[in-house]
Order: structure tokens, then C-alpha cells, then sequence
């Protein structure tokens, strides 16, 4: 009997240790969570510097010029998060967030966006976006002018898109068919500036996007 008891105390410690570290981060605490004002923080924040190795394809496309300006820059860190700041940008741009697109976007590109939120809610219309599936994320290329830097990012996704009406109605695309999208992405920081945010400054479409309900707006015209 004192065997069963004890059996079930250690199972129950188990499970709460379980539970307790269950959707964190090893060795990340609560400060370390994504913060649409900070969402590509790449300083470590315990003061050390972190020089992380540049592969000859990632020095290829312009990636070392920045690392050897910030040692702190991680290529592989930014895709990580690159990844996250795609499905926040796509869920705000859909909700009509404007707060949280103004931490994630340039002045320019966060004008585009409002226009094209504020359009959309004149005609009475609703987007509605769900990503299925990111199935890859990619720096394409990147550059450095002085101490601004850029990194075009290239997204391909499969999702559904639509607009539609104040009763529900299918304005425009399908909210039930999933579509591929391909997209690239341009984020761009001053490396000498005290904040560690890469704002999205173009939103470029590539070839083979076949949604008729863009989910996010354009700031380059198609190639």
C-alpha cells in the first residue's frame, strides 16, 4: 500500500516538472518571448558577444558584410524569428491591427498597410487569412549601405485567403481552398541604432502566387 503511495507521489511530481517546462524555450525565461516591439532582437542579452560562423552561401548573398559589422547577428536566429514576425504580420494585416503593424513595419510600408486596411473597411469587407503551412523561409539576399542593412527574405507558403462581406458572403478568393503564395520579404535596421528591430520595408510578390485575395499588400509591383 505504501509502495502505491509513493508510486503516485513520484508520478504526480513528474507531471507537474512536465507540465512546468512544457512550451518554453531551454533556457529562455519570460523576458525572452517574441515582443512585436522587439521580434528580431539579436544582442545577447547577457552582454556577451556571440560570433556565429558564416557559411559560404550565407556570405555568398551579402549575409557576412552584416555580421562583421554586428558580431552579434545570427542568420540563423533571424530566419527563426523571420518565420514568427511572417504569421504575426499576416494574422494583424487580416485583423486590422494597426498597433501591432506599426512595431513590425517601416513608416512607408506601415502607410501602405493602413491604406489598404482602411479601403478595405470602407467597403464593408473582412479578410480573412489562415496559414496552413510556412514551407519555407530563406534569406535571399542581403546588403549593407553604411550602417543600414537589409535582408530580403523569401517566403513560400500555402494558405487561404478571402474578403468578405458584412454578411458573410465571398467577395473575393476562397476562404476553403488552400493556394501557394511566394513572397519576398525586405527587413532593414540600422545597425548603429540602440534598437535591435528589423522592420519589414517591401513586401515584393514572386512568381507563382495564385491567390485572388492578397493577404497582405504589395509595395513592389510584380516582376
Amino acid at each position: 500500500m505504501y509502495e502505491v503511495i509513493l508510486y503516485a507521489a513520484i508520478a504526480t511530481v513528474v507531471c507537474v516538472m512536465f507540465y512546468s517546462v512544457l512550451g518554453r524555450s531551454v533556457g529562455k525565461g519570460p523576458e525572452d518571448a517574441i515582443d512585436p516591439e522587439n521580434y528580431i532582437g539579436l544582442k545577447e542579452k547577457n552582454g556577451l558577444s556571440v560570433v556565429t560562423p558564416i557559411s559560404p552561401e550565407m556570405e555568398s548573398i551579402g549575409v557576412a558584410a552584416i555580421a562583421k559589422k554586428d558580431p552579434n547577428f545570427s542568420p540563423v536566429h533571424f530566419v527563426d524569428i523571420a518565420k514568427q514576425v511572417y504569421s504575426m504580420v499576416l494574422e494583424a494585416y487580416a485583423a486590422g491591427d494597426k498597433d501591432t503593424l506599426s512595431n513590425l513595419l517601416s513608416k512607408e510600408t506601415y502607410l501602405a498597410y493602413e491604406e489598404a486596411i482602411d479601403a478595405r473597411e470602407s467597403a464593408g469587407h473582412k479578410q480573412v487569412t489562415d496559414l496552413g503551412r510556412l514551407r519555407k523561409t530563406s534569406i535571399k539576399e542581403a546588403s549593407l549601405d553604411g550602417n543600414i542593412a537589409t535582408i530580403a527574405v523569401l517566403y513560400e507558403a500555402d494558405l487561404t485567403s478571402a474578403l468578405l462581406d458584412d454578411e458573410g458572403h465571398v467577395v473575393q478568393g476562397d476562404p476553403d481552398i488552400l493556394s501557394s503564395i511566394s513572397e519576398v520579404w525586405t527587413f532593414e535596421r540600422n545597425l548603429k541604432s540602440s534598437d535591435p528591430t528589423w522592420r519589414l520595408s517591401d513586401v515584393e510578390p514572386s512568381e507563382g502566387d495564385t491567390l485572388e485575395a492578397d493577404p497582405t499588400p504589395d509595395t513592389k509591383p510584380s516582376a
